[in-house]
């Protein structure tokens, strides 16, 4: 079979564990006092994340069995977060909670652009199953772009206001470093068929504000269709 040196191709993954993924959940409650006033802090982030995405994928033959591969993948990352105060008394005798109270409930949405370049091993053996073994190791680069939010605001007086003042991320650009397990095929008409499983540890979080915060660890599932 002819060895090309260069293939091209596209690369769908999955990140399924919210964990494990561009923006995970939180939830935090907190009481401070200032004098004899209480003052009850209620903050929780919602991932509303797709779990799927994509891009090119690109690979160049170093060796026979030894690879240089890197993608541009996209991945879309939203999440809603709401903070909420109450302080002051409640009476007992009413279902409402009549404590004076100031909230923000905030949805943002981004776009988020991963370039990882890896090496790539096939072969554990000459032949039979082990010979489609896939493992790999190398750097991944991440950034953000196109942040958009939208927060609503109540104030104590019961007035509320909408801003739409992007969302700062805590880290607009991250390094990583990747390891990769998975299988490699070619067919006779050298389609290569390569599903994969990568974990990322990045070197910080795109996002870093109490309850919403980005995953440092990244696991993802994915398969890449290369000619």
């Amino acid at each position: 079979m002819r060895l090309e040196r260069f293939a091209f191709g596209l690369r769908l993954r999955t990140l399924p564990f919210e964990r494990l993924s561009v923006m995970r959940e939180g939830m935090a409650m907190q009481t401070t006092f200032s004098g004899t006033t209480a003052y009850d802090f209620n903050a929780n982030t919602t991932s509303k994340s797709p779990v799927m995405g994509g891009g090119l994928a690109f690979e160049f033959r170093l060796a026979k069995r030894v690879r240089l591969s890197s993608e541009l993948l996209f991945h879309r990352l939203r999440y809603e977060s709401s903070t909420a105060t109450y302080w002051g008394k409640d009476d007992p005798a009413t279902g409402n909670d009549d404590r004076t109270q100031s909230s923000v409930r905030e949805q943002t949405k981004a776009r988020l652009w991963d370039l990882p370049v890896l090496v790539h091993y096939r072969g554990l053996r000459s032949s039979g199953p082990l010979s489609h073994v896939w493992v790999g190791a190398g750097v991944a680069g991440r950034t953000i772009s196109t942040i958009r939010t939208k927060a609503e605001i109540k104030k104590p007086d019961g007035s509320s206001s909408v801003q739409y003042n992007a969302t700062a991320p805590a880290r607009r650009t991250l390094a990583g470093i990747v390891v990769a397990l998975g299988l490699r095929f070619v067919d006779d008409m050298n389609i290569k068929v390569m599903p994969e499983i990568r974990f990322t540890r990045w070197s910080g979080s795109t996002f870093s504000s109490f309850t919403t915060r980005s995953p440092r660890s990244q696991l993802e599932f994915g398969v890449s269709f290369l000619r």
